[in-house]
């Protein structure tokens, strides 16, 4: 048996993050993953993520998106490497769409800079995109995008750097929570600590026991659509852009708007990310299905035939990750309902961003720390009536 302060399982975003806040405050730390961070198999990976402040989801993200900045900038002090990287953020829809008036309240709120534009001068200004007349953009002027890969990669080295103890493929067997500590089982193992940390993607739920409904994991095809030496489409010349379109046949999923995202390529890429945000299918991450099929690739392309046309019959490559959603959208941060010692992050697809505050976030609820933002929108709580 080995004994810890904290024990995090899950070492993606949020369990990485976690790890690293508590080693630096001096406490002692386990960290366990089913696979080697940074990896394929959960929410984390890929080449690129974009960073805003203006946040369309609602202005009680917003003081946790704008310290996050100033914490990916102390990381790349701390580490040595350059993580950040500064771009627009161009968010495009009706003027009456949630994605706009989000934005915008959150932009006017905290006097973020931004610039409001219309259709014509979005399309005046960026060529390869093609809104309709009606929709109007809301462009973050201090924005960015971070790079998945190296932040993990990051903030592991933190951690152990600060004395954490990490342990990589290996799978929690099973964890006992018994006389004000808990116990996680794994290879042969025991590992006690005070308090658990469950930030395991996909598989939250499963090791938590919880009810499907509350969190679900999502499949998540990624397309990259190669522009060769076309720099249109390069960072400083393309913004990032996400899109809230209005859907007029949902196909059953009473979808009022189908969401959509585009990153441009970086030094030395010649590929521009692009995905659909929404609409996506549950699954169960054990049994991913990790091929893009067909159907799935013509879909992105007919929407891009009518938004960012230039793309549509460039050469793509996709591969599938996962989101993990919450019933209502919003991060579930916080003590597992009826426990003592347990506690779970779940960041419902837009939570990357966030990762060194929710580390510190974290490290606050875990130690009995009052955390520095409102976590009332986060807590566990809301979703008791269905336990």
């Amino acid at each position: 048996m080995q004994i810890f302060d904290y024990i995090v399982v899950g070492l993606g975003t949020a369990g990485s993050a976690t790890c690293m806040t508590l080693a630096r405050r001096g406490s002692k730390v386990f960290g366990i993953d089913t696979y080697r961070p940074p990896h394929t198999m959960g929410s984390h990976h890929g080449v690129t993520r974009s960073v805003r402040r203006a946040y369309l989801e609602g202005t009680s993200y917003v003081p946790m998106a704008m310290k996050s900045w100033e914490l990916w900038r102390k990381l790349e002090v701390d580490s040595g490497r350059k993580l950040l990287v500064d771009t627009g953020n161009l968010t495009i829809g009706p003027s009456d769409c949630p994605a706009i008036d989000g934005f915008l309240r959150s932009a006017q709120v905290y006097d973020i800079p931004y610039v409001r534009m219309t259709a014509r001068e979005i399309q005046k200004r960026w060529p390869q995109i093609r809104p309709a007349d009606n929709f109007i953009g809301g462009l973050e002027k201090e924005a960015g995008i971070v790079f998945p890969d190296l932040c993990i990669r990051a903030l592991l080295a933190e951690a152990e750097k600060a004395g954490a103890t990490l342990l990589f493929n290996s799978s929690v067997e099973k964890m006992i929570e018994k006389d004000g500590a808990v116990t996680v089982y794994c290879n042969g193992e025991s590992y006690v600590a005070s308090r658990l940390l469950v930030a395991a993607g996909g598989w939250t739920a499963k090791l938590l026991d919880l009810p499907d409904s509350i969190i679900v994991p999502q499949r998540v095809p990624v397309h990259w659509f190669g522009v060769g030496n076309d720099q249109s489409y390069s960072l400083g010349k393309f913004p990032v852009n996400f899109w809230q379109i209005p859907v007029e046949n949902d196909k059953g999923n009473h979808l009022k708007y189908r969401e959509l995202y585009s990153l441009p390529t970086m030094a030395g890429g010649q590929k521009v990310k692009v995905a659909f945000h929404n609409g996506l299918e549950s699954c169960n991450p054990d049994q991913l299905d990790r091929n893009v099929s067909e159907n799935e690739v013509l879909e992105i392309k007919n929407m891009l035939s009518h938004y960012l046309p230039n793309l549509q019959h460039r050469p793509v490559s996709s591969e599938v990750c996962m989101y993990t959603m919450t019933a209502d959208g919003d991060f579930y941060l916080g003590k597992k309902p009826g426990s003592r010692n347990i506690f779970a992050a779940t960041l419902a697809g837009h939570g990357f961003k966030f990762a060194p505050v929710l580390g510190e976030i974290l490290a606050d609820l875990l130690t009995e720390t009052n955390p520095e933002f409102d976590l009332q929108l986060f807590s566990p709580t809301r979703f008791t009536t269905a336990l």
